[in-house]
């Protein structure tokens, strides 16, 4: 053990040089592609219904300006996906019992965000945050299946079975740290714990989210 321990102090001695190697990110533009994983969650009302939310998974894809070496601004646009079962129970003038229903929930955000880096060594810490709109589609269906069609410029027309399912865009917004490592070159990647926040309304209020997520880019 003492000699793994004296290696691994070696080993952090000598890579501590290179992590210490200023980056200069002043003036450059960022594009980073993110896998989400999104924490397992329960949901539960005072009414008796509740929901037990999967873990997700998720990719966003982000476009960033750095200001100077410290502070960035950007957007980014992001796609995630869970399984659920959830408890749901009759409303007034409906004598049925309570049902069990599962299904997928996808989520669609697009947010504005900004970045603090507390260093510009090619390891540095960093906190984000950020505000948008996320649509959140339950996959539920509000209605009987419909035959519609549609006219493509390239293939001409298609005529396809729509079902309608139910969706609602709500105001939401984030906050997170991480750690991030620039390359020798333009590359970097970035480890990520974000929570995100979105006023869903009804019975729920206000929902939140743990996300893990991996940031790699490259800048320009």
């Amino acid at each position: 053990m003492i000699p793994r321990i004296l290696l691994l102090a070696c080993l952090a001695l000598g890579a501590a040089p290179a992590l210490a190697q200023q980056v200069n990110r002043a003036g450059h533009a960022e594009f980073y592609l993110s896998p989400i994983f999104t924490d397992s969650k329960n949901f539960s009302s005072s009414d008796g219904a509740n929901v037990q939310q999967d873990t997700g998974y998720g990719l966003a894809m982000g476009y960033v300006y750095n200001m100077d070496n410290h502070l960035s601004f950007g957007g980014e646009f992001g796609w995630g996906g869970a399984d659920y079962r959830a408890t749901v129970q009759p409303g007034a003038g409906n004598g049925n019992s309570s049902a069990r229903i599962s299904g997928t929930v996808e989520t669609w955000t697009l947010r504005f965000l900004g970045n603090y880096y507390f260093g510009n060594g090619r390891l540095s810490p960093f906190v984000t945050g950020g505000f948008g709109w996320t649509t959140i589609d339950t996959n539920i269906p509000t209605g009987l299946p419909e035959n519609i069609c549609w006219v493509y410029p390239w293939y001409g027309s298609y005529c396809g079975t729509y079902v309608p399912t139910k969706t609602l865009t709500k105001f939401s917004y984030n906050a997170g740290v991480g750690l991030r490592y620039d390359f020798g070159g333009r590359g970097f990647v970035r480890g990520l714990v974000n929570s995100q926040w979105a006023d869903v309304g009804g019975a729920l209020g206000t929902a939140q989210w743990t996300q893990y997520r991996i940031d790699i880019g490259s800048m320009f």
